[in-house]
């Protein structure tokens, strides 16, 4: 492939790339290096070894046949000198065996040679590299929530402190002070925001009885403060849902960073919130601003009528919870942008492999969509749903590794074709074991393809040995499969396509998976997809 064919992506980064054939070392080296990379050259094991030692990689991309020391034992060596640098295999004769040897040694990817495009070798070492950033991104994370915790702990002492120092003779205070701890220690364990704050908001509430809470939030980039959590409410009492930034009382504490607070309604002059507290029948009211460092996130309200008195302990402590508060909001804020950034990640990767064939465009998605729909029949709880979900996303992430000639080819695989393809799903495990958020799913996407009668592939086994949630992908995959144009063949019409599914019940499927699937398809649930 000639360079100005190619895209210049500009990726920094060192590679050592290791073959004891000359010829692919320099077409390798000057492929990476047309796109920005650091390559150094050995041409065997001992000669890398050697430079290993003396200089730093991100990636060691080597050949498995070699005189003297071999890809596989490399990679052992790597992992004792440079344990954060990540192994490409090459190989121009794939097995099983061989694929299974590299998952043991921890291997990032596995690659065929001869390379039917050299693009393939480069998106390789890029993952790879963008993997150790992820890697680096993460350690950064884990830094700032320690730093965190330890504000927390810091808060969490300080609050013991003040609950000793009560005087047995405010018991009733004490009860209170206990039970508000108790939301600002539960709040740091909650990572879904909404119910952070809905569940910060109903225990106040309950304990300051006769109270009306609302908790505001920030929206800097719409310049506005959006109202998310309101309890008490008793009157029909009505805000806006959002507000100016810097609008009202509310704006004020927003701009200031600090609590306010109005032991008389009179003395606030906003109209917005003077007519809901006439309404709610409240006399006095705190704001506390939820405040992360120099950032306000938001401000907490807390409005109270006639029949309670809030002290100056109770402000104390409501300080103190909207601190940890703060601190709960934006871990959850973090925490969901790192799975929205994952999950966009994950469902980028798995388009990239369909794209790969246009007749299957958009089959991870379908089979997603039907094991996902077959799996919530079944009763499956959130977090088994997801690993549902993201295991029909990258069901067959090891076609990664299988050649274009063979995924796209019109005819019939010869049977060493075939031996090929099933390599694919231990491709895949080897893959997503790799990578610590997707090693639950590895063994899903394992046994995808395993019959329930045992004349599936890699194992062979059968019933009930294989996961139930390997036998819902693998009906799933079939019915797609079989509903969708391939390279070598159309559509089968529907009542066809019904009947292979009707009579894999027992041999090929799981008969109760099948008999939900036809239940749904009865239904109508997958008319969106098959139209």
């Amino acid at each position: 492939m000639r360079e100005d064919s190619v895209v210049r992506e500009n990726i920094d980064g060192r590679v050592l790339v290791v073959d004891d054939e000359a010829s692919i070392r320099n077409v390798v080296k000057m492929f990476l290096e047309y796109h920005g990379l650091t390559v150094v050259t050995a041409s065997d094991g001992e000669a890398a070894i050697k430079l290993i030692n003396e200089e730093p990689f991100d990636v060691v991309l080597t050949d498995i046949m070699m005189p003297k020391i071999d890809g596989l034992t490399l990679a052992g060596e790597v992992e004792k000198i440079q344990p954060e640098t990540l192994i490409i295999l090459m190989t121009g004769f794939a097995s099983v065996n061989t694929a299974v040897e590299a998952i043991k040694r921890d291997v990032f990817d596995y690659i065929l040679k001869p390379f039917q495009n050299m693009q393939i070798v480069f998106q390789s070492i890029k993952r790879a590299i963008e993997r150790k950033q992820l890697l680096n991104e993460r350690t950064l994370l884990v830094d700032d929530l320690s730093k965190a915790n330890t504000e927390l702990e810091y808060h969490r002492n300080l609050l013991e402190k003040k609950v000793h120092a009560i005087d047995n003779e405010l018991s009733h205070r004490v009860e209170r002070l206990t039970v508000l701890y108790d939301i600002s220690r539960s709040a740091t364990s909650i990572t879904n925001l909404d119910q952070l704050l809905a569940n910060i908001m109903l225990r106040i509430t309950s304990v300051f009885h006769d109270t009306v809470g609302i908790m505001w939030l920030t929206m800097p980039k719409k310049k506005q403060v959006d109202k998310v959590v309101t309890e008490g409410v008793k009157f029909n009492g009505e805000l806006p849902d959002s507000i100016g930034l810097f609008d009202g009382v509310v704006g004020d504490v927003v701009r200031s960073g600090h609590s306010r607070r109005f032991r008389n309604i009179d003395e606030i002059s906003d109209p917005v919130i003077k007519k809901f507290s006439a309404t709610e029948q409240i006399s006095s009211l705190i704001l506390l601003p939820l405040r992360y460092e120099k950032e306000v996130l938001g401000v907490c309200g807390i409005m109270f009528r006639d029949s309670c008195e809030i002290v100056d302990d109770d402000i104390s402590l409501l300080e103190a919870i909207t601190d940890q508060a703060s601190v709960s909001i934006k871990n959850a804020e973090l925490y969901m942008a790192q799975q929205r950034m994952f999950r966009e990640t994950i469902e980028a990767l798995a388009t990239a492999i369909d794209s790969r064939d246009h007749y299957t465009g958009g089959h991870s998605n379908m089979v997603t969509s039907y094991a996902v729909m077959i799996a919530e029949k079944m009763n499956f709880s959130e977090d088994r749903l997801e690993k549902v979900r993201m295991a029909g996303i990258l069901h067959d992430v090891g076609k990664i590794g299988i050649a274009d000639s063979i995924l796209n080819k019109p005819g019939r695989l010869t049977d060493e074709e075939m031996e090929v393809i099933k390599a694919h799903p231990v491709i895949g495990r080897f893959i997503l074991e790799s990578i610590d958020a997707l090693r639950p799913i590895a063994r899903i996407i394992y046994h995808h393809h395993e019959h329930f009668d045992g004349n599936g592939y890699p194992e062979g086994i059968s019933g009930e040995d294989i996961p139930l949630e390997s036998r819902i992908l693998q009906v799933a995959d079939v019915f797609d499969a079989i509903t969708s144009d391939r390279v070598y063949r159309k559509a089968m019409p529907r009542e066809k396509a019904l009947a292979i599914i009707r009579d894999s019940k027992g041999n090929s499927s799981d008969p109760e998976i099948v008999q939900i699937l036809l239940d749904l398809y009865d239904d109508g649930a997958f008319e969106p997809y098959l139209a």
